[in-house]
């Protein structure tokens, strides 16, 4: 369990989700904290309840080729002028027995960098999976 007083010292990592995240809607504060340094996943914590965490990665690690288009409505809820101001990580779930994790490539956070007021976007004019493999032995 990552405690919160720890995450509050790095206030470049706290995220704010308005509209809460999927599951989750009555969070709206989040923390980026690396599971370890220089790990390609990180952890998305939630700042008002300890027990929430997910496991999420940058796209563009495992699929170099991941472009996701964001509608203008969403560039302009967002408060995005330019590409490079957003801020992209997909979440992750692992299945253990097949030694395989997976990227929603389809369900990407997206984070004003200068804001650092994201949602969780649903690509729904793309082809994108809810679930790309990447096997563990190619990580």
């Amino acid at each position: 369990m990552i405690e919160t007083d720890t995450l509050l010292d790095g206030s470049e990592k706290i995220l704010r989700f308005e509209d809460g995240i999927p599951g989750f809607p009555s969070l709206r504060q989040f923390a980026l904290m690396d599971v370890e340094p220089g790990a390609a996943f990180q952890f998305l914590q939630s700042l008002e309840d300890t027990e929430v965490s997910m496991v999420v990665t940058v796209p563009w690690l495992f699929f170099p080729d991941y472009a996701p288009e964001l509608s203008d409505a969403e560039r302009t809820e967002l408060q995005l002028d330019r590409p490079e101001d957003a801020i992209i990580f997909c979440p992750v779930t692992l299945d253990s027995a097949a030694r395989t994790v997976y990227l929603n490539l389809l369900g990407p956070f997206v984070v004003n960098a200068r804001t650092r007021s994201g949602r969780q976007l649903v690509l729904a004019d793309s082809d994108y999976p809810v679930r790309a493999p990447v096997k563990l032995e190619d990580l």
